[in-house]
């Protein structure tokens, strides 16, 4: 199976694939990919490249910790690609012929990431990718409860992507002000978002948990029943010439970016700041 396939549920061959939905997914792990940098840049290599003392590094540094973390169009536009993220996998599970082993193989993946983040002291317990692992085998277990019968399986990940949803929220609203509630079990840091700032003491460097994200993820399964019955594209005439190809590049190798891409920001932050920022220092190193 190519790299695409894992999140993809589709074969990699060219006339395979929907580019529309390529191409949302590539322009989602580019936003990923920047907002990692920033937040490398705010973190990791902050205090070293300050204490060079050039005032162009210090507002590129004052501008990713603070500015850019902190502003509403961060906190928006990261919430929607979350948002988009989980309705296309949701998509892409009534694509796969086989969505146990697309799963397994993420949750494979998700303990490794899991493991080398631990030695690094910035552990993942449960990102994202974990997140679309744990979603993935959910949707099997549904369609195998369904007898793999569409319009059933759809009918319930429509009742269940809704419960989940609305029960994240009517948990928020209880929660939130009761420091000694819920949250105060710290091994059920996956569940959901409202557990999130409590005294459990839980901190993971990458956060996605199952309320209310599986949610989106079992409307976009639903959606995909209504809006790709025969698996081809809406929008054929759109995509012509190719000229998403930059975008849908990194689409069809999601999977790979997901596991990778923070090890390779901070490889080569590190060498810039080797060759040009901090001469002979890596900075992380």
């Amino acid at each position: 199976m190519k790299a695409g396939a894992l999140l993809n549920g589709k074969k990699t061959g060219r006339s395979d694939r929907i580019w529309e939905l390529d191409f949302l997914r590539g322009v989602c792990v580019l936003l990923m990919i920047f907002d990692h940098t920033m937040f490398d840049i705010g973190f990791l290599f902050a205090d070293a490249w300050k204490a060079v003392g050039k005032e162009s590094l210090t507002a590129i540094v004052n501008l990713a910790a603070s500015y850019y973390k902190n502003s509403a169009l961060r906190h928006t536009t990261q919430n929607i690609v979350v948002w988009i993220f989980a309705l296309l996998c949701g998509i892409s599970c009534s694509f796969s012929r086989n969505n146990l082993k697309r799963g397994v193989q993420a949750a494979i993946i998700s303990a490794i990431i899991t493991v080398v983040t631990y030695f690094m002291n910035e552990t993942v317990k449960f990102g994202i990718l974990h997140m679309f692992a744990f979603a993935i085998l959910f949707w099997w277990l549904i369609d195998t409860l369904c007898c793999h019968k569409k319009m059933i399986t759809a009918g319930v990940c429509l009742f269940l992507g809704i419960m989940i949803i609305v029960v994240n929220d009517a948990l928020m609203d209880v929660y939130v002000d009761n420091k000694t509630a819920f949250a105060s079990d710290s091994s059920l840091y996956f569940i959901g978002e409202f557990m999130i700032g409590k005294p459990s003491g839980f901190t993971s460097s990458d956060y996605y948990p199952i309320f209310p994200t599986v949610g989106y993820m079992l409307l976009g399964a639903t959606a995909a029943v209504i809006l790709y019955p025969k698996k081809k594209s809406l929008l054929p005439w759109l995509g012509k010439y190719d000229w998403h190809a930059p975008f849908s590049f990194w689409g069809k190798i999601a999977i790979w970016v997901y596991a990778l891409h923070q090890v390779a920001v901070v490889v080569i932050l590190a060498l810039i700041s080797f060759l040009f920022i901090t001469p002979g220092d890596f900075v992380v190193i």
